[in-house]
């Protein structure tokens, strides 16, 4: 070293200085902490045995060139090789090369740089990089499960197959015996543990203990912990991740402390994804059972409606007609006829409840197919069905959106009927689409509703005209639900009542 500059020491990396003949001349201390050697045991070295191209490839022919001929030439870049350390081990390093002279002799400058740190913080990084993205596919596939077993299933074989935890099982929660029921495991936790026990408030377990706090706990070394539910169990570090209500997911090793700070973060991640999953399945499970709850009563109140139909009418009629045989005889001898026509106004009315009580009932069924409507168009074949007497239709802005046809009418209908029972025959009605577009309007001009009636007047029976059913409104809220539309009840601008039906699908313009 005596022959070279002693700043050669100030250099963070290791250097060495090679001769025209490719042997080590001198070298700093840092090679000691890279190559193994004392920078005197490597002086006299050949220095293309420290360092290969473990591909064989064009970086070893690089050093090759530099060190029988080195003469200055362009490196587009460092070469990434490989270093013999003393104790026989191989590191991978970045090497630079610069020829200089120096008493009319070419040398090397050789700057070896441990690259070790660099690459293993590379390879953890494309780890964690495949784990988030096998997490991401593992949590599309399992939101695709619609039953809690086989979910729980999938959950663990993606802890052993992408998470590389073999030792790994779900307990489910059984409310009934409030009890941790193992569910599901892998076969490394098969063989490992045997029977997996049941977890419960009766026997202390950190487990449990997890469980009822809802706080993952992550156990360095079972051994250690008083607590542990099996003194003789041979797994010695354990993290344990709560499922909300619905259990936990255990994973083991069989050495303390084998989890680092990644495997946490995944694992916790995980397990936020299968207890998102579990409270989807359990959404969806109680959704089905409510469908097939109000399946069933409707089937149930079609039934009755049909029954209570037939025997009502069959009765109706035959009064009816005798009624109107009475009529007819009591008119032929000049009787008077009111009590006749008061009978005949309960009959009519006993005949209008038949009738719509049957239309409610079928109401509530769901619309499979809807085709284009245009409101003005409707509006006005259904103002020319009601009885509307010296009431005026006004219809503003048009709108064509999508809806069952049959259904609408009667709501529309409905709506007309009751402004001319309620608001008097020379009401004025108007339907028009709303300015935001997003629906329309039934309103007239009218007294208008009560403000603290307004939340019972979509309900069945309910009803200020003596001679009305109470069914309309509601049958015209049922129509709207059975479209996902909203129905609101507000005031018109001049004080009437305005019924706004919003969320409607819009129809095409060539529909």
């Amino acid at each position: 070293m005596e022959r070279f500059p002693e700043a050669l020491d100030g250099i963070p990396d290791a250097v060495v200085i090679v001769d025209d003949d490719g042997i080590v001349r001198a070298g700093n201390e840092r090679v000691e902490a890279v190559l193994g050697y004392a920078p005197s045991e490597v002086e006299g070295t050949d220095f293309e045995t420290l360092l290969y191209d473990p591909r064989g490839g064009a970086a070893g022919e690089e050093l090759h060139r530099y060190v029988v001929d080195p003469q200055p030439r362009s490196m587009a870049a460092s070469l990434d090789l490989h270093a013999r350390r003393a104790d026989g081990s191989e590191v991978p390093v970045t090497l630079s090369l610069g020829p200089f002279e120096r008493d009319g002799e070419t040398y090397l400058v050789a700057t070896i740089v441990d690259v070790r740190e660099e690459r293993a913080q590379q390879a953890e990084l494309h780890r964690r990089t495949r784990t988030l993205e096998a997490l991401h596919e593992a949590t599309q596939d399992l939101l695709k499960t619609t039953d809690r077993e086989f979910a729980a299933e999938a959950a663990v074989e993606y802890v052993e197959e992408v998470l590389g935890h073999p030792i790994a099982a779900i307990w489910l929660y059984d409310e009934r015996r409030d009890l941790l029921e193992p569910a599901v495991w892998t076969d490394a936790a098969d063989d490992l543990v045997g029977d997996h026990p049941t977890f419960g408030p009766d026997s202390p377990s950190i487990s449990w203990e997890a469980f009822e706090t809802g706080d993952p706990a992550y156990v360095e070394d079972t051994h250690a912990d008083p607590e542990r539910h099996n003194p003789d169990s041979r797994i010695r570090s354990e993290l344990i991740l709560p499922l909300g209500r619905y259990g936990l997911i255990n994973i083991g090793a069989t050495d303390p402390d084998a989890f680092d700070e990644s495997d946490l973060a995944v694992a916790r991640l995980w397990a936020a994804t299968v207890t998102m999953v579990f409270v989807r399945i359990e959404r969806e499970r109680q959704l089905r059972a409510r469908e097939r709850e109000i399946a069933r009563e409707r089937d149930r109140l079609e039934e009755f409606a049909s029954l209570v139909s037939h025997d009502l009418r069959s009765p109706l009629n035959v009064a009816t007609g005798n009624l109107d045989l009475l009529r007819e005889r009591l008119r032929n001898e000049n009787e008077d006829l009111t009590e006749i026509d008061t009978v005949a106004r309960s009959l009519g009315r006993m005949e209008a409840l038949v009738e719509d009580m049957l239309t409610l009932a079928r109401q509530g069924a769901a619309i499979d197919e809807t085709e284009a409507v245009a409101l003005a168009d409707l509006a006005a074949e259904c103002w020319e069905s009601v009885d509307t007497a010296a009431a005026e239709l006004v219809v503003g802005d048009d709108l064509r959106f999508r809806a069952d046809r049959s259904r609408l009418r009667q709501a529309l209908e409905n709506l007309f009927a009751n402004a001319v029972a309620h608001a008097g025959e020379s009401v004025r009605v108007e339907v028009g689409a709303l300015p935001d577009g997003d629906g329309f309007y039934v309103e007239d001009d009218g007294p208008g509703i009560p403000a603290d009636r307004r939340d019972e007047v979509f309900d069945a029976g309910v009803t200020t005209d003596p001679g009305g059913t109470g069914f309309g409104l509601k049958i015209v809220a049922e129509v709207a639900d059975a479209h996902g539309w909203t129905l609101d009840l507000v005031d018109a601008a001049d004080g009437g009542a305005r019924f706004e039906f919003r969320g409607i699908e819009p129809a095409d313009a060539d529909a």
